[in-house]
């Protein structure tokens, strides 16, 4: 699902510090993911340049944001839980489009389907 750019930026302002995950990656833009279970933030992770030996989520040496919030929380958190998926450039600290990649989608089908993940929302333009 999408989420409307100004919702994001209320939701990432309340509980994220966009320059602290910043310092944290390589990446020109970046994609945080932030898990949400009756209005308390479970886990927040991003993006990041990693490898196989890294962890999950491995895709042109490329840790998506999804896989690492997932493997950083556990599949046990995610029952009844909401993932918020937003993209922000390096450069210009703006909101931007972020949609799931052909491997992530599965994934999250997945983990909605067996882990009881309830909904994931990505950032629209």
């Amino acid at each position: 699902m999408r989420m409307n750019r100004e919702h994001a930026l209320r939701l990432v302002e309340n509980h994220i510090s966009i320059t602290s995950v910043i310092e944290k990656t390589n990446l020109r833009h970046i994609h945080i993911a932030l898990l949400m279970k009756r209005g308390k933030i479970l886990g927040i992770a991003s993006n990041f340049l990693g490898s196989r030996i890294g962890g999950c989520g491995y895709d042109e040496h490329s840790i998506h944001a999804e896989r690492a919030l997932i493997k950083k929380v556990g599949y046990r958190n995610l029952m009844g839980a909401t993932m918020v998926v937003i993209r922000v450039s390096r450069v210009l600290r703006v909101l931007g489009e972020s949609k799931p990649c052909m491997t992530c989608t599965p994934h999250l089908n997945k983990c909605m389907k067996e882990y009881g993940l309830k909904k994931v929302y990505y950032t629209a333009e």
